[in-house]
């Protein structure tokens, strides 16, 4: 059976630090390279982005017998609408999601594309890893492999980050691709549900992997968890039944914002001199330390790290909360990225 044509989509940026690795590692794809083109999306860099892919293309144009590289540039619109816009110049049957700062593996398109063989697959969703050392980040690495578990268990999900995601091209056209408005922290969930919700198959490839550059301090991880949970308020108010049960969201996580809420709570009210208020405030912080159990008992790692496992995860589910808590009670609508949804089709 003769490999499906396959078009590389990768929006960015200012990404001059992060995006060589990227395309270093695209260059060397297992993947024959007469099927396989990547195409950067430059969203109105103001470094020298876009200088160092067109170098990169020269080069590539030279050596032959490699993917074949193509610039885009467009002004500012935000990584839905570069993705868009990929999507739009893609020549390839099936198209393939990846960021700047993502380094994929060697075989990762391979890997992406084995359960498309099946025509019932529409798309195909992939993971993370790292080189990193310090502990947030080996710590966040670790909670990606236990949510990696827990998709696994399920035949079809109905989860697809763009870090490492395919789709077959005409079912992205088919749900009118990203909706532009809503920013990168929450639009591939988005889209991810809206093409569950239209029937599109969706399924996990554990090998399809990226190597990324996850928060390395408590300050940046507790930053971009709080921006996660204000940002998926908008998605869950067009999904609420997403909110109750995904493919993604272990119960015990929405169990444990609901405790890192609530313990403090307690403990404020505790200091009135109520007893069974500070008796309260014991068990709710005794229970979402025990919640945490399970996965120090399932991780891998250093004593030290499982150690710190516990203070993570009450770190995850109090700045998850905190962002759910402003979005759903603030006026979220108010900071889309504007416009209307863009339709998408071949230029």
């Amino acid at each position: 059976m003769e490999q499906p044509s396959v078009t590389v989509i990768i929006p960015v940026r200012n990404g001059m630090a992060v995006l060589p690795d990227c395309l270093a590692a695209l260059r060397q794809q297992s993947y024959p390279s007469a099927k396989l083109e990547v195409i950067v999306i430059d969203d109105e860099s103001t470094d020298d982005t876009a200088a160092m892919v067109q170098a990169e293309l020269d080069a590539w144009s030279k050596e032959g017998a490699l993917p074949r590289l193509r610039l885009i540039k467009k002004p500012w619109g935000g990584a839905g609408a570069a993705r868009n816009r990929g999507v739009q110049e893609a020549e390839g049957d099936v198209v393939l999601f990846t960021d700047a700062d993502c380094e994929p593996t060697l075989n990762w398109v391979d890997e992406m594309m084995k359960p498309l063989a099946d025509e019932e697959i529409q798309a195909v969703a992939g993971g993370y890893l790292t080189k990193q050392q310090s502990a947030v980040a080996r710590l966040a690495q670790t909670e990606f492999e236990d949510r990696y578990r827990y998709v696994a268990r399920h035949r079809f999900i109905d989860i697809a980050f763009t870090h490492s995601c395919a789709v077959r091209r005409q079912a992205f056209l088919d749900t009118q691709g990203f909706d532009e408005r809503i920013p990168n922290n929450a639009d591939d969930l988005e889209l991810s549900y809206r093409l569950a919700q239209h029937g599109h198959r969706i399924v996990f490839a554990p090998k399809g992997l990226v190597y990324h550059r996850h928060p390395a301090t408590w300050g940046d991880y507790i930053s971009k968890k709080i921006g996660r949970g204000y940002w998926r308020t908008l998605v869950f108010k067009r999904y609420p039944e997403k909110l109750v049960r995904d493919s993604y969201t272990p119960q015990t996580l929405k169990f444990q914002i609901l405790l890192s809420a609530l313990a403090p709570l307690l403990s404020v009210l505790a200091l009135s001199g109520v007893a069974w208020l500070g008796i309260a405030a014991v068990a709710a912080w005794l229970a979402l330390f025990a919640s945490t159990i399970p996965f120090v008992l399932r991780m891998n790692g250093s004593l030290s790290l499982k150690l710190l496992a516990p203070f993570f995860m009450i770190v995850q589910a109090m700045s998850i909360g905190w962002g759910a808590f402003q979005g759903m009670f603030g006026r979220i609508e108010d900071y889309l990225v504007g416009g209307k949804k863009a339709e998408v089709g071949r230029a």
